[in-house]
């Protein structure tokens, strides 16, 4: 009688536990897999799901297994192995988008602080203004520029010395200098 007494908190936990799981199952088998995957447009969701089935399927052949001493479990722990290798590869794949994602954010960050400080820092003055070009301009003074007298000279010199190629063109020599 003793022994009865101490069973039955843990009968009443397993029914309870049963119950709940009935349900679960009845709501991820009220239609079959394929109907469920054609109603699905994300591939994320669709691979969450196919990896649930799995995982689902094979932990009930497990537990059955078990229940009935069946000692040979290897084949249904192989699967069970290959289903949570495909949930962590889902798991990667999403901690890759998501890290792709944020790094294509840091980069756009990034890019806007490079062109505004390139654009002047955020300041709201006009690019030219005479800020810019105070102290900055040279004045030339007039004795720098050449005279007319000096530009008569340089333009006698270059006539000069075209007449003098033509000359020697004629009469075949030619200067070494």
């Amino acid at each position: 009688m003793e022994d009865t007494k101490k069973i039955k908190p843990y009968i009443s936990y397993l029914n309870k536990q049963v119950e709940q799981l009935s349900g679960e199952i009845n709501k991820l088998t009220s239609k079959s897999l394929d109907e469920q995957l054609l109603l699905l447009q994300d591939e994320k969701k669709k691979l969450d799901l196919s990896n649930k089935y799995a995982y689902v399927l094979s932990s009930l052949c497990f537990s059955y297994m078990k229940v009935l001493n069946i000692k040979d479990l290897s084949p249904i722990m192989a699967e069970l192995a290959r289903c949570k290798s495909y949930m962590d590869k889902s798991k990667q794949l999403e901690a890759k988008k998501e890290s792709e994602e944020k790094d294509e954010v840091e980069q756009e960050e990034q890019a806007k602080r490079v062109l505004q400080s390139a654009l002047g820092g955020g300041k709201m003055e006009p690019a030219i203004s005479k800020v810019n070009f105070q102290g900055k301009h040279t004045k030339f003074s007039t004795e720098a520029s050449t005279t007319s007298t000096d530009k008569d000279g340089l333009a006698n010199r270059v006539v000069d010395g075209t007449k003098k190629s033509k000359q020697q063109k004629q009469s075949g020599k030619v200067s070494k200098k």
